[in-house]
């Protein structure tokens, strides 16, 4: 390692001061941390023992890394026996990352441990904290939320035709959202600018003409106020203080300060750095012969990069598809460098956070635990999704968003238990286990909208979803009241919480991992709602409960939930943790644009000469910073594989990355071209035999069982079938025996609570419930075309609102408009048949296998069919039966939406041009007519569809007209298809169907729900 000094000159808060830093150069043949650990160590006696109780300033700074708090880095050994000590607690050690600090921790112990020495740690800060420690603050910090609500203030009293400089359309003055949505930006700005060194000041004597400088003006003027609130407040702005203190020349620290591989510092940290008398060391990644690349406080001079050269071989590079072909490399690239290393010589790194879960699944299949660096955010854990249903839910107030709230694993328990005792409470008689199905199918088959409005009086749904409603209004009732502060929501959030988390309970329906996190979120989340009690009085603001909750779930999915490492994990890295981490080997995912560099955005508030200026300031400092960071990687390590994909884990195309092109010419639009074409061989990867298998732990075993409870399609059950069928069921079993089996056997059908509109089947019971209502009526016989079509769209109105409800989807009326045109082309048939002589004998006339009436209970003949000495029962339902009392005919009609010929529905034709049933239903309502007390020879009754199709030509009567032969036929395929069942035949069909009702038991739409409609049948073992 070589050492050199430098100084700087000048004063001002624009010029550099004269501090000395000591540049060391630890080259980069091996890891940063490693030369920072033997630099320490070789070093320590320089600094004095009387700086040991030395304090930058009264500040309690350390309270505020919770990221290197005590009780999560390793223990210093103090009490082993030594013959000497290594004290550092001199010393001020800035790193640019958490796991930095961990990491060279952990080193620091183990070498003192390996010298058999005591060891007295550093004090650990990350970089970002670094301004901080350089100076006094004239005031306590104000927190972040705490300067969104100063901005949002001063914001909301500014003059409207000076707010217009900034942001042209304001915010509702009496909503409080638009103005801290403001805040954030301007906030943002402020931070952005400052870390520049720059104040609005500065800007506006930068600006480019006189609009630009009115608005920088009235922002100059708008932070002064914020300055003033903060005042009030007893608080202040960390970065507006640090450039007062940069202004006065106030900057210093107590300390030795110690800087490691914090090359890529902000102008304002660099300002601060220049002006400090104290020891200042920064500890560089580079050899002494590039010390012209470095500038005195031993940041990158990003110039000095643009022309580096990476030492990248060409095997080093792996061409890739997409994330999942993404994946696949990695784990290829693991299996080969697991010959070499161990687990805990391994990274995985990143450039994208999305890339994380696809690794993380891949490597569970292979059974690989990992470690995530990254973490989590509480807005991916179980609390996180359930405080954004309860914004979504109290936003919209409709039942859909109340059904993804109450399907939430927590709520859902909550409720059950509620309606439990509910039942429990009327004697048992009344309890709702079914509840969520029943809420699923209201809003399958209703589609209601808003929760405060009535529900379909005849919906048998209505009392239960009720209920669910009112428990959930009781549950969030504490966010029920006035504008108050945000201290006062917080604890009615906190309340809300507590109820369905409750503190010695978790959640049973989570693996051991995702339980574990639910209850880190709920601790982290109830302790940020804590701290918000602590509010600065006088900045807390009175807001509305949308609001206040909306601005809550922000800040509470922001919070971050650590991961917990293990040797035996692997450890999965973000870009910036890369250059310093010491793993000998590493796989990255996504050397790709827009991940590394990652090019900065522009800000619309920024003069656009500053923009471009700034822009491309920062884009080079980037730039380096991360040739920078790939020549470490590159360097230090045994073995480096950098995969460059094609495509985002959202699908968009995604370049090679610009740190390729530091290559000679030649060398870039090889690789680049090797990778936009290459090919490369897949090779498959499996689990190692002897390694530990997944059922080795207890949470594989315990995951194990879980599997076992999802759903899988069941296997026909040997022995179990039916004995009563209905009409639909023989076309359902000629379709696919085991879906006969599924929806007639199990009772199991789709319930789809997401659909938006009336399927096919909900749209002709419409049609089909209007035309029933009108059969009833005193109208059936009228002739008057008019008087026909008023009463059918009387009935179908009145259908729709039994059904429906006014409180119903928009496009539900629609639909119901649809019909509307569809019944006055049926009215005018109607006529002409009533014309004809024919009348409406009876609607929705039914045979089943009962040897009583359901009406009368009066004893009748069962309607079935007995085949080797066997009875299997038949059931029937008959949309209309007309009967024309002149030629004393009768005729059986089925309505239809469509409008095909009963023969095209019936008869498919063969590749021999012959024909086959696949539908038997007229063949069968021809086997009941004498059931059904029509006094006419079955071959006689005409048997047909009443078309009500989408086009005016196909509404009319069609009657069928097969043959008598074709009739046997399917006499003959009748008694085959009850032999099959009796038999338990139920082979799924190889060619499956046209339209597949359980797809989603295949994982390709929603849930299943047991059968319970008129053609329920039932079940013999």
């Amino acid at each position: 390692m070589v050492s050199k000094t430098k100084k700087a000159g000048g004063n001002g808060r624009r010029t550099r001061g004269t501090a000395t830093v000591q540049r060391v150069f630890c080259g980069w043949d091996t890891p940063l941390l490693e030369s920072a650990t033997r630099w320490l160590t070789d070093n320590h006696s320089l600094w004095s023992a009387s700086q040991e109780d030395a304090d930058a300033m009264p500040l309690l700074a350390a309270q505020f890394d919770d990221d290197a708090s005590d009780d999560t880095l390793p223990k210093s050994n103090t009490n082993s026996p030594s013959t000497g000590t290594i004290d550092l607690s001199p010393v001020d050690v800035v790193l640019p990352s958490s796991r930095a600090i961990h990491r060279l921790q952990e080193k620091l112990t183990f070498a003192a441990q390996a010298t058999g020495k005591r060891f007295r740690s550093p004090r650990f800060y990350l970089v970002g904290r670094l301004p901080s420690l350089l100076y006094r603050r004239p005031a306590e910090w104000a927190t972040d939320f705490e300067q969104t609500l100063a901005w949002a203030r001063v914001l909301a009293s500014s003059e409207p035709t000076l707010l217009q400089t900034i942001i042209p359309t304001l915010p509702d003055s009496e909503s409080m959202s638009g103005w801290l949505d403001l805040a954030t930006t301007v906030g943002r700005l402020w931070t952005k600018t400052s870390a520049e060194n720059w104040t609005f000041d500065d800007v506006a004597g930068n600006a480019d003409g006189a609009s630009e400088r009115r608005r920088w003006e009235f922002l100059s003027n708008l932070h002064r106020r914020y300055l003033e609130e903060l005042r009030k407040a007893d608080r202040c702005d960390p970065n507006a203080a640090a450039l007062d203190a940069i202004a006065d020349r106030r900057c210093r620290t107590l300390r030795p300060l110690v800087l490691v591989g914090t090359s890529d510092l902000s102008e304002m940290v660099k300002t601060m750095l220049s002006q400090l008398d104290a020891q200042v060391s920064s500890l560089i990644a580079a050899p002494e012969n590039m010390s012209g690349h470095f500038d005195d406080r031993g940041c990158l001079n990003a110039d000095k990069w643009k022309d580096r050269i990476l030492p990248i071989e060409d095997d080093q590079l792996i061409p890739a598809e997409g994330i999942e072909d993404q994946v696949h490399s990695v784990t290829e690239v693991l299996a080969e460098l697991s010959e070499q290393h161990s687990v805990d010589e391994i990274t995985v790194g990143v450039t994208d956070e999305s890339q994380i879960e696809p690794i993380e699944n891949q490597c569970r299949m292979l059974n690989v635990e990992t470690y995530r660096h990254f973490g989590w955010t509480v807005a991916e854990t179980s609390v996180g999704r359930l405080v954004e249903l309860i914004v979504t839910y109290r936003q919209r107030r409709n039942w859909r968003s109340l059904a993804a709230l109450v399907r939430h694993a927590a709520v859902y328990e909550m409720i059950d238990q509620q309606l439990r005792a509910d039942g429990a409470d009327k004697g048992g008689k009344h309890a709702n286990t079914d509840w969520l199905t029943k809420l699923d199918q209201l809003l399958a088959e209703a589609f209601p909208r808003n929760v405060d409005q009535p529900l379909p009086p005849k919906r048998f749904e209505a009392p239960v979803a009720r209920d669910i409603r009112d428990h959930i209004a009781t549950w969030l009732s504490p966010l029920d009241q006035d504008r108050q502060t945000i201290r006062g929501w917080s604890v009615a959030v906190k309340e809300v919480l507590t109820k369905v988390y409750p503190r010695e309970e978790s959640s049973s329906a989570s693996t051991p991992g995702e339980d574990s996190r639910t209850e880190q979120a709920v601790q982290a989340t109830l302790e940020t709602l804590s701290s918000l009690e602590d509010l600065s009085v006088p900045l807390d603001t009175p807001v509305e409960s949308d609001t206040a909750i909306e601005l809550l779930a922000g800040r509470i999915g922001d919070i971050s939930l650590p991961d917990t490492s293990a040797p035996e994990k692997l450890e999965i890295l973000g870009w910036l943790d890369l250059a310093l981490d010491d793993a000998p080997a590493l796989v990255l995912c996504g050397l790709n644009h827009p991940f590394v560099p990652e090019a900065s955005s522009s800000d619309p508030f920024l003069p656009s000469a500053l923009q471009k200026s700034l822009n491309q300031r920062v884009n080079d400092r980037r730039y380096a910073r991360d040739v920078h960071a790939l020549q470490q990687m590159l360097s230090t390590r045994a073995s480096t594989k950098l995969i460059v994909g094609k495509h985002s884990a959202d699908g968009s195309p995604t370049p090679p990355s610009r740190l390729l092109a530091a290559a000679t010419a030649e060398d870039a639009s090889r690789r680049v071209c090797r990778l936009l074409t290459e090919q490369r061989p897949t090779i498959q990867i499996v689990r190692d035999p002897d390694g530990p298998q997944p059922n080795d732990t207890p949470d594989a075993k315990w995951i194990d069982e879980q599997r076992k409870r999802f759903f899988r399609p069941p296997p026909p059950e040997p022995g179990r079938t039916i004995e009563t069928l209905s009409v639909t069921a023989f076309s359902a079993y000629l379709a696919c025996p085991y879906r006969f089996y599924l929806r007639h056997v199990l009772r199991l059908r789709p319930l789809d609570d997401a659909a938006l509109e009336l399927a096919a089947n909900q749209f002709g019971d419409l049609v089909h419930g209007a035309l029933e209502y009108f059969g009833e009526s005193d109208k059936k016989d009228e002739a008057d075309p008019a008087k026909i079509e008023a009463e059918l769209i009387a009935q179908l109105h009145r259908f729709a609102e039994e059904r429906y409800g006014s409180n119903t989807a928009s496009t539900v009326a629609l639909q119901v408009r649809q019909a509307e045109r569809r019944l006055k082309t049926v009215a005018l048939r109607q006529a002409e048949r009533v014309a004809k002589g024919w009348r409406i004998h009876a609607v929705e006339a039914s045979v089943d296998e009962l040897d009583y009436d359901r009406k009368t209970k009066k004893p009748k003949k069962p309607t079935g069919i007995t085949l080797d000495g066997q009875f299997t029962g038949l059931r029937g339902r008959f949309d209309r039966i007309d009967y024309h009392p002149e030629t004393d005919r009768w005729a059986i009609l089925d309505y239809k939406t469509h409008g095909h010929l009963p023969e095209k529905k019936h008869l498919k034709k063969l590749p021999d041009k012959s024909t086959t049933w696949v539908d038997l239903q007229l063949p069968l309502y021809r086997r009941f007519i004498p059931d059904l007390g029509i006094p006419a020879d079955p071959v006689n009754v005409e048997l047909g569809y009443f078309n009500v199709a989408e086009k005016d030509a196909e509404t009319q009567v069609n009657i069928a007209t097969f043959t008598e032969a074709q009739f046997q036929q399917a006499d003959e395929l009748i008694h085959h298809c009850v032999r099959q069942i009796r038999a338990c035949h139920f082979e799924p069909n190889e060619n499956g169907v046209e339209f597949d009702d359980y797809e989603m038991m295949f994982n390709e739409t929603t849930t299943t729900l047991g059968e319970d409609d008129e053609e329920y049948s039932e079940v013999s073992r």
